[in-house]
């Protein structure tokens, strides 16, 4: 492989002049792998970037370009820079399914004004699995890429991986956490909002160094429905897909309403029929389904929700979730759905203005990645982002800040509201403890 190509380049301008002169080629070419591949047991050290979902998705290298920004305008400048540089790419793809020829897989920042920049990068080599088919994709800005490259020499075998002990510092005591959780309870009973989302940060030091490769591997061993990623700075398994469109379709799944249960076992039927029927969470759940459908009516048509919600299951947690349809406008790409969708009332709360002004208020430290668009997009504007939930941001080899928050309405308790946080917390101690 040549050097990755790591200079961030400002969305909406030429991409990646060469010499400050002229934009250079994005050169692509996807090969067809003929062998049975499992991309879990091909996870190498160096991985950059993951998506990965029932044994397919992508697995990541290095760095061909990178879309970096900020601000509000920070999703339809990316969307336009990707799609401008894949509108002049030269391709070579001989596979032609769902995901092959140039992909971008990204992570974008909660907020506008997040110090944290969003970022969609194209990486130099992508082993992929899609349809059934395995495929190697090469990228390279200025002249084609190698064509004497063998997938397994990139993609070697994942690491073992040891078990580690940890330090959790989380931000707040219980006592300070459930007294933010009760602020924002008479916020919402004094007519502020109709739900906030408040989420707590766990600082997390390994005694060893941390490696991504293991990580993904155990958080998809362990969370096989989920979308397990790792886009920039951030790497987790969600449960919630915010846009996935292929071909003029669109899917979301909406997840609000959780009760904690040991991770190998699950509600008794009786419990289960409690929490469908619990008013306060059919009532924070049909918030955050409200949110997704008025606001896809500015990007789709047709759009159809779950005349009930149906419980999901997942280890440690169970939720109730409702999975909503529609068709795209003419022009409109996944991360278009997704820039609408964000955020939703199942990570910000109701009315969406309102809740993020009194979350900046409670929470101490800028969302950065957390509960904000992470995934993927082709260049036909197809892709999948979901909400990057389950997650940490890596801050060095050894240090980890997870992240996970729940749903304040007025009937909320916040000793319940703390258990929650920290069950959503558990699956990724789980994989950095690896025991």
């Amino acid at each position: 492989m040549s050097t990755p190509q790591n200079a961030p380049v400002p969305a909406g301008l030429p991409v990646a002049a060469s010499c400050g002169t002229s934009p250079a080629t994005l050169h692509v070419r996807t090969i067809r792998i003929d062998d049975d591949v499992d991309l879990l047991r091909h996870i190498p050290a160096g991985v950059s970037a993951a998506w990965l979902h029932h044994g397919q998705g992508f697995v990541g290298l290095g760095g061909a370009v990178r879309i970096e920004n900020a601000g509000p305008a920070r999703f339809a400048e990316a969307s336009a820079a990707f799609r401008e540089l894949c509108a002049g790419a030269v391709v070579d793809d001989e596979v032609r399914v769902r995901g092959t020829g140039p992909v971008a897989l990204g992570s974008f920042s909660y907020a506008a004004s997040s110090p944290r920049p969003s970022a969609l990068v194209i990486p130099e080599a992508i082993l992929g699995v899609s349809e059934g088919t395995a495929f190697l994709t090469l990228a390279a800005l200025g002249a084609p890429p190698a064509d004497d490259v063998c997938w397994r020499d990139l993609f070697g075998s994942t690491p073992a991986g040891a078990p580690a002990e940890l330090e959790v510092e989380p931000d707040h005591t219980p006592r300070e956490y459930q007294g933010m959780v009760a602020g924002a309870v008479d916020r919402i009973r004094a007519g502020a909002a109709e739900k906030i989302v408040l989420s707590e940060t766990s600082t997390v030091t390994a005694s060893a160094p941390l490696s991504p490769a293991v990580l993904l591997r155990r958080l998809a061993e362990r969370f096989g429905t989920t979308w397990v990623y790792l886009a920039a700075d951030v790497i987790g398994a969600s449960p919630e897909m915010l846009a996935q469109t292929d071909d003029g379709r669109v899917f979301s799944r909406v997840l609000a309403g959780t009760r904690p249960v040991a991770d190998d076992e699950g509600l008794a039927e009786d419990e289960r029929r409690a929490f469908r029927t619990d008013a306060k969470e059919r009532s924070e759940h049909a918030f955050a389904v409200d949110s997704v459908t008025e606001r896809l009516a500015d990007v789709a048509t047709d759009v159809r929700a779950s005349a009930e919600p149906f419980v999901l299951r997942l280890p440690g947690l169970e939720h109730l979730a409702s999975d909503v349809s529609a068709r795209t406008l003419p022009g409109v790409t996944s991360l278009d759905v997704a820039a609408a969708l964000h955020p939703s009332a199942a990570v910000s709360g109701t009315p969406r203005e309102r809740a993020d002004g009194i979350i900046a208020e409670l929470e101490t430290h800028d969302r950065g990645g957390y509960a904000a668009p992470v995934g993927w997009m082709d260049a036909r504007g197809d892709g999948q982002w979901a909400i990057a939930l389950r997650m940490a941001h890596l801050l060095d080899e050894r240090t980890v800040r997870l992240q996970a928050g729940g749903g304040i309405v007025g009937a909320s308790d916040p000793v319940v509201e703390h258990a929650e946080v920290l069950a959503k917390q558990r699956p990724m101690l789980g994989a950095l403890r690896g025991a």
